[in-house]
């Protein structure tokens, strides 16, 4: 399916408006999440149709929809895309197990962590390398790096479950985790070095993408929902679509523009692309 030119046109309208957020669906569908966002402006995400099915879709930068709906599955999602527009998703076969992918330039390669159970990718950098989530034969959850030579698991230190979400150039890698409270805290990961994220007086956080600048972004639960949050400058900023239910951020690129999801009131999910509008002062 394409044809986005007029969502693209929409989308640069609302930005040269001053909006900050802007909403993002693909065309037709029940309900969008946009999941990942490269330097070039390109954005990775999954849709939903009327069956309950889930496709993956690419929106590059020149306003054209892909559909990714990897063969023989029943499930497929888009979840991250790098500078070479080279994506990472999951998809779910018939006997409804999870293998992550890669799609290079139409290449499409299977990506199952050895001996797991399900495998999701999740995140993808410049140099191709993948991050996600797997299960053991036991039913624990792990994170994942795939360095396209070999697999390591990424667990934060004592944690009960791991989950790899994103990863920068430079290879930080950001993600979740449970403590044995079964608390859910976002992670940093830098030179195989763990630090926990908690957005201040939230109930839990989880983390979800990160630029070469090192702005975090992701998401947390208080008392009164779910909201999205840029970290940046050891400065945390919520962050909420106007008069969402909940707001979900997933990725961000160093230009700055930030992506994500949110609910509406009538429990609709909608993309959504969020940059800072500046306004030009004269003397």
């Amino acid at each position: 399916m394409k044809g986005a030119c007029p969502t693209l046109l929409m989308l640069l309208c609302s930005l040269a408006q001053g909006q900050d957020y802007v909403q993002l669906d693909f065309p037709g569908a029940d309900s969008t999440m946009i999941l990942g966002v490269n330097t070039e402006g390109s954005v990775t995400g999954e849709f939903t149709v009327s069956t309950g099915r889930r496709y993956g879709f690419v929106l590059n930068a020149q306003g054209v929809f892909r559909t990714i709906d990897v063969d023989d599955s029943i499930d497929t999602s888009a979840a991250g895309i790098n500078i070479h527009g080279s994506v990472a998703g999951l998809y779910q076969d018939a006997a409804e197990r999870h293998h992550g992918f890669t799609l290079r330039q139409d290449r499409l390669t299977t990506i199952d962590v050895p001996d797991a159970v399900d495998t999701w990718g999740l995140g993808i950098n410049a140099r191709g390398d993948v991050v996600g989530r797997y299960e053991d034969a036991a039913g624990a959850i792990h994170g994942f790096l795939f360095t396209q030579v070999r697999f390591a698991t990424l667990d934060y230190p004592g944690a009960i479950e791991t989950i790899a979400i994103g990863m920068n150039n430079p290879g930080d890698v950001v993600g979740r985790y449970t403590d044995e409270a079964q608390v859910t805290h976002g992670f940093l990961r830098r030179n195989t070095v763990y630090v926990s994220i908690d957005f201040p007086g939230a109930i839990s956080t989880r983390a979800a993408g990160i630029n070469n600048r090192r702005d975090v972004v992701g998401s947390y639960e208080d008392g009164e929902g779910t909201h999205g949050f840029l970290f940046s400058d050891r400065v945390f900023t919520t962050m909420d679509f106007p008069d969402a239910v909940s707001t979900e951020v997933m990725d961000v690129n160093d230009a700055g523009v930030i992506v994500g999801h949110y609910r509406d009131a009538a429990g609709a999910t909608h993309g959504f692309v969020y940059k800072k509008q500046t306004v030009a002062t004269g003397r």
